[in-house]
């Protein structure tokens, strides 16, 4: 009996066709690390096996690497932020996405990029994707950042995502099409808008996190809705796993952190009811999707 969830990782397996793909391409996503004190070294390096295990092609943070915009200079911070991400780079290249927690201070809803983009730029082999591109032989990468209105007005501002996006082309023209496309989002709710998902067409993934697995515990089933979600919404749709949108798919990723230490402190023992969860994507050339799932 897994008394305390949170002291095992529990891993989604997922194998997906690419027509484009030259060699089976290895990707693991992890999201939503919430790093702050209450993060033990103890649950990192539980993540830092599994990624020194899995040895991937390339490592994707989809964002909410931080908690709080104001700890950014924090020592036991950047000593989490910096040993998490040389691990990764050591490894193979690494990506990052910025989340909400990672600029838009919780109180006042000022946002502040620059703190976090100095920490992330300053490691080497990490390349942050802040409304950017990056293409190599293998794969074609882009990462977008949601503005500060999408994420706080009262329901996620589907017009303002599709706006903003959609004014910056060089993240959905001219998508190479000869090499497997992959978008980074942090928060997927815009894929329940048809116009916003238009704006994806090229891609053959779309890879976010946010929801944090809908805090379903024991991270079970694999069903689409969740408990709640980052809005309060009771039984979300679409907060977790991965679903086919209209040319392409879209995944979920649980996160490492459910309940992070910003939210009220009577909420904090849930996380031993919900695993750290991250996923790991095996692009091949070969006909057919699989998942599974497996504790570690």
């Amino acid at each position: 009996m897994r008394l305390f969830v949170d002291n095992y990782v529990q891993t989604r397996y997922v194998d997906l066709y690419n027509e484009k793909v030259t060699r089976d391409l290895k990707f693991m996503v992890i999201g939503d690390v919430h790093i702050s004190d209450m993060v033990s070294l103890k649950k990192l390096d539980l993540l830092k096996e599994r990624i020194i295990k899995e040895k991937a092609d390339y490592y994707l943070f989809v964002g909410d690497l931080i908690d709080n915009v104001d700890d950014i200079g924090n020592a036991d911070l950047l000593y989490k932020v910096n040993d998490l991400l040389s691990l990764t780079a050591k490894v193979a290249p690494t990506f990052v996405i910025l989340g909400n927690h990672d600029y838009i201070q919780k109180k006042t809803k000022e946002s502040n990029i620059d703190g976090i983009s100095q920490v992330i730029k300053g490691i080497d082999g990490v390349t942050l994707l802040d409304n950017d591109i990056y293409c190599d032989d293998n794969v074609w990468l882009m990462g977008y950042t949601e503005t500060k209105k999408y994420y706080h007005a009262k329901k996620y501002d589907f017009e303002e995502f599709y706006e903003d996006l959609k004014k910056r082309e060089r993240l959905y023209k001219n998508v190479r099409a000869d090499l497997p496309t992959l978008a980074l989002v942090h928060s997927p709710e815009f894929s329940n808008d048809d116009k916003c998902v238009s704006l994806f067409k090229d891609y053959d993934l779309i890879l976010c996190g946010h929801t944090h697995d809908g805090c379903i515990p024991f991270g079970f089933g694999n069903f689409k809705r969740g408990l709640i979600s980052p809005k309060k919404t009771f039984f979300p749709k679409n907060v977790r796993g991965l679903r086919k949108l209209d040319n392409n798919y879209i995944l979920i990723t649980g996160g490492v952190t459910k309940i992070q230490k910003c939210a009220p402190k009577i909420l904090h023992p849930f996380n031993h009811l919900c695993p750290v969860q991250v996923d790991v994507v095996m692009l091949r050339n070969k006909d057919g999707v699989s998942i599974r799932k497996k504790w570690y």
